[in-house]
């Protein structure tokens, strides 16, 4: 296994245990303001008289940070972007500590009340994301392994942005369908290989929509 994922990608000899931390650091507490941010959004009454809420209403922002996709999207940024499959598992798993850690102060402090169901599916999702992390990493090497693993995370975006069926397909969410081009972008290699994710996201997508639902909720 070890001689398989060395040949998929294989990571920076640099090590900087400062950076690293610092590095780290600066995600949890990018991913406490995302978290504070949402739930503000959350809970902000909008003016249609005042600029900026006339924007943010045009932007639905609300409901983009209410969908699971915008936050997959940071997560596959954060781990295909770091040094090392293990720096992955670290930053992505402090994103989301950062994020559970915003969200939920501002729900309890300011909207008053414990969502505890909410809180503990997104705690196990958590727990899962240092793993997850680790192979979304290997999704921007080369060979086989690159393109399974980046066809089930396009595959995925893809459940996100469209909805489908045996005779139709429609697009669901706009924002969804950005982040669906944004991580093709970022997972491209070359024009041979991003052929061959985009023909296995087709075949991953119905089976993520079909076996794995639980998955399409939001924050």
């Amino acid at each position: 296994m070890k001689e398989i994922l060395v040949k998929c990608r294989q990571g920076s000899l640099e090590k900087n245990l400062k950076s690293d931390i610092t590095n780290t650091i600066l995600i949890i507490l990018t991913g406490s303001v995302l978290g504070v941010f949402s739930k503000l959004l959350d809970n902000m009454s909008l003016n249609d008289a005042i600029g900026w809420h006339r924007l943010l209403g045009d932007l639905d922002l609300s409901n983009v940070f209410s969908r699971l996709s915008v936050w997959v999207l940071f997560a596959v940024i954060i781990a295909v972007l770091s040094k090392r499959p293990l720096r992955a598992s670290v930053n992505v798993f402090g994103f989301f500590i950062g994020m559970l850690i915003g969200y939920y102060t501002i729900t309890i402090s300011m909207s008053g009340f414990f969502p505890k169901t909410y809180m503990i599916a997104w705690g196990v999702i958590t727990l899962f994301t240092p793993v997850l992390a680790f192979f979304a990493w290997y999704s921007k090497g080369h060979g086989w392994l690159a393109i399974v693993l980046s066809s089930v995370i396009i595959g995925f975006f893809f459940t996100q942005a469209f909805s489908f069926g045996m005779y139709y397909i429609d697009i669901s969410y706009y924002d969804g369908l950005i982040c669906l081009l944004l991580v093709i972008v970022l997972l491209y290699r070359d024009k041979n290989q991003l052929i061959l994710s985009l023909i296995g996201a087709l075949i991953a997508a119905p089976l993520i929509k079909n076996y794995l639902p639980y998955i399409f909720g939001g924050l």
